[in-house]
This record gives structure tokens, C-alpha cells and sequence, in this order.
């Protein structure tokens, strides 16, 4: 009788797909047989333009990886506004979905979580959202060419950057991009934060550095304080004519190389050039709550160079 009790309660827990604590820290997970073919994956939308743009992309690439269904949060759906989608057409959750979600936090901020390598093994529901920054290319790195794609800028995009710098770029001249990043990461919160902000010296000494590799170097500057920018870099390079974020970020595009400072919008600069990349290796501050989320090698590629004021 004891016996036919238990497992009748086993079967019950089987069925519901609810965790067992076992000894100590580990848990063991029941899972309906079925749930692996049909698990849908979601992201919560958070943060900015560079910020969701890791959101996609990683989403994309975990679903890929593990051969999962993803669909995209409608705080994402913008983005085939400014890219060219035409080859990433994932389908958009309704809003009124998302309470049917359940989530599945990322402790990293700037690193990669190594359970995404068989995410099967860490869910217990059949839709999952993933909560957290996801600001690591190693979550899409195995389908980098993919997202790629998916970040072509539309023609709208592309044709006007491509216009307006053809009348300000010399011919023949090897474009270095310069996004300085500043605006609120001046503020007391931020700076406690950890979102450090370079000198002018970074600046110097990284076109200095890119001109001893590339010898015809053409600077161009975006920022989100161009009067900074102009005061301290307007004699060495050339000022971006946009006054738009989309804008800026399609000029570095175009660009061979970059020379990058703080926050993702400015990660996503030199990654879409795709050229030689310097860093500010002194983002974010060493000791600060930021900093103790960040895993280097998870967040910046091997072969970006690291560059401090």
C-alpha cells in the first residue's frame, strides 16, 4: 500500500512539472516527456538601443543553438524598422502572452552563461523568458553570420550614410570610426555604477595607435555630447553630420576600423565594422557593481585591443 501511495505522488509531480529539492543545494527537475519539442523562447525587452540590440541577437542565437522556437517581444519589433529583417522573420509576442511566460533570470551581466550551451537541461516550462542583459557575443558567435545579416541597415539607412560621407571622406583613405560615449554616464548614479567614461588622452593615444597600423587613417567622431567632442578631437577628425542615434550607428558601419569607448551602443559600433578594434579597457571601473558582472573574455573578442586613458 505504501509502495502504490508513492507512486501515485510521483506520478502526480511528473504530470504538474514542478521541482524536487534534493540534499543540500541541488535540484533535480520533472519534466513532462513532451516539453523539449516545445519549448518557445522569449527575451524581456530593457535598457537601450545597444542594449536590446544584444537582446535579439543573443535570443536568435541561443534558439539556434539549442533548436529552439523564439519568438521576438513587441519592445523589439522596432528594430526591423532600422534593419533589413528580410531574411530574420521571427514571429512577435502579443502582449497579452507574456504573463503565460515564466522566467529564467541571468545572474551576468557582461558574460555568458555556460547553461545556454544545452538549455534544455535548466527549464522546467514550456515558455521561457529569458530576464537579463544577454551582453555577450557568445551567445551568437556560433551564428555570428546570421546576425550579420540580420543587422544589414535599410536601404533608407544605408543609402543616406553612404551619400552624405561621400562628400566628406577623402577617397582612398582607410575610415577609423570614434564613438565617444558621455551623456548620462556623468552622472553621480552611473559613475557609482561603474560606468566610467574615458579622457581625451584614451583618444590620442588610440588614433595614434591606429595611424601606426594604417598610415592614411580618416577619423570619424559620433558622440552623444559632440560639443565635447568637437572641443577635443575637432583637430584631428572629422565631426559625424548626424544628429540621429540610427544615423550614427549606420556610419560606423561603413567604417574599416573603431576605436569604441564605454556602454553597448558603442560595443555594437565596432562590431558592425568589423575592422581592428580599440577598447577602453578601464570600462567599466574596476571594484564597481557593474564590474563584478562582467566576464572580459565573455564580453570583448580576443582580438580587440585593450586601451586605457
Amino acid at each position: 500500500m505504501v509502495l502504490l501511495l508513492l507512486f501515485e505522488v510521483l506520478t502526480v509531480l511528473w504530470i504538474q512539472q514542478i521541482s524536487i529539492p534534493f540534499a543540500g543545494k541541488l535540484k533535480t527537475y520533472i519534466r513532462h516527456p513532451d516539453i523539449p519539442g516545445r519549448i518557445t523562447l522569449s527575451v524581456q525587452s530593457d535598457g537601450r538601443f545597444g542594449n536590446q540590440m544584444f537582446e535579439f541577437a543573443s535570443l536568435v542565437g541561443i534558439g539556434l543553438y539549442n533548436n529552439i522556437s523564439i519568438v521576438i517581444p513587441p519592445g523589439l519589433s522596432y528594430l526591423r524598422r532600422i534593419f533589413n529583417m528580410t531574411e530574420c522573420q521571427f514571429p512577435v509576442m502579443n502582449k497579452d502572452e507574456l504573463g503565460s511566460y515564466y522566467n529564467l533570470n541571468i545572474s551576468k551581466s557582461m558574460g555568458y552563461d555556460a547553461r545556454f550551451k544545452d538549455i534544455r537541461k535548466h527549464i522546467n516550462h514550456s515558455k521561457i523568458l529569458l530576464k537579463g542583459f544577454l551582453q555577450s557575443y557568445k551567445y551568437f558567435h556560433e551564428h555570428e553570420h546570421f546576425i550579420r545579416r540580420c543587422y544589414q541597415f535599410t536601404r533608407r539607412y544605408k543609402d543616406n550614410t553612404k551619400k552624405i560621407m561621400g562628400t566628406r571622406i577623402p577617397k582612398n583613405r582607410t575610415i577609423v570610426g570614434i564613438h565617444v560615449r558621455r551623456g548620462d554616464f556623468l552622472n553621480a548614479k552611473s559613475r557609482w555604477r561603474g560606468l566610467s567614461v574615458a579622457n581625451v588622452s584614451y583618444y590620442y593615444k588610440a588614433m595614434d595607435l591606429m595611424q601606426e597600423k594604417y598610415p592614411n587613417a580618416f577619423f570619424v567622431v559620433a558622440s552623444d555630447d559632440m560639443k565635447w567632442a568637437k572641443e577635443n578631437l575637432n583637430s584631428r577628425a572629422s565631426m559625424s553630420p548626424f544628429q540621429n542615434t540610427f544615423y550614427d550607428l549606420s556610419l560606423f558601419a561603413i567604417c574599416q576600423h573603431s576605436i569604441i569607448s564605454s556602454g553597448t551602443f558603442s560595443w555594437w559600433a565596432g562590431w558592425l565594422a568589423n575592422g581592428t578594434t580599440i577598447y577602453y579597457e578601464d570600462y567599466p571601473r574596476k571594484g564597481s557593481s557593474l564590474s563584478k558582472g562582467l566576464d572580459r573574455s565573455d564580453y570583448y573578442y580576443k582580438d580587440w585591443i585593450p586601451l586605457g586613458d
